[in-house]
């Protein structure tokens, strides 16, 4: 017959127990989240604006330091029709019209300059149209409150193509 096996208090078994310890991972505390670190205070319009220019002035004076240092080209000068003849000086006296006609063409290369840039970063029609979905989800994400009517006729087909209309491009 068996030996009887000694009860041990705890319910461990000596011969399981080695000399290697096991560390479980650790686990949070089921505690509540503490609280998000407190928003800085919004800047007032004043304190934009002033951060603003000081932002726009350091860019310019890294961009006149680089000018100096040669690492970039200097910038043409901006001449307009108004400032034509200290800009230009003595080539704008010896003969003004080709000097209007050269700036005229530069205000022109800027300007279609300008427009090309704006064309470039403008969204297409189908990335404006994804945005307004993202927004539309996002916005329904944060709850959405609903009153709905039951109508059982509609007199005419133009309002009935109203309210279908209005459906679809509320998503509903």
């Amino acid at each position: 017959a068996k030996a009887a096996q000694p009860r041990y208090e705890l319910g461990v078994e000596p011969d399981r127990v080695t000399l290697y310890v096991e560390h479980p991972p650790p686990v949070e505390p089921p505690a509540e989240l503490a609280p998000p670190p407190p928003q800085p205070l919004p800047l007032t319009a004043k304190e934009r604006k002033k951060l603003r220019t000081q932002r726009r002035q350091a860019a310019e004076r890294a961009r006149q330091d680089q000018v100096r240092a040669g690492l970039v080209a200097p910038p043409p000068p901006k001449v307009k029709l108004s400032n034509l003849m200290r800009a230009l000086g003595e080539h704008a006296v010896s003969n003004p019209t080709e000097m209007e006609a050269r700036v005229r063409a530069q205000i022109a290369e800027r300007e279609a300059a300008h427009l090309a840039r704006n064309a470039a970063s403008k969204k297409t029609k189908e990335e404006r149209r994804e945005a307004k979905l993202a927004k539309v989800a996002k916005d329904i994400a944060l709850g959405v409150h609903v009153v709905v009517y039951r109508v059982s006729t509609l007199p005419t087909r133009q309002q009935l193509h109203k309210v279908e209309l209005n459906a679809t491009q509320l998503h509903f």
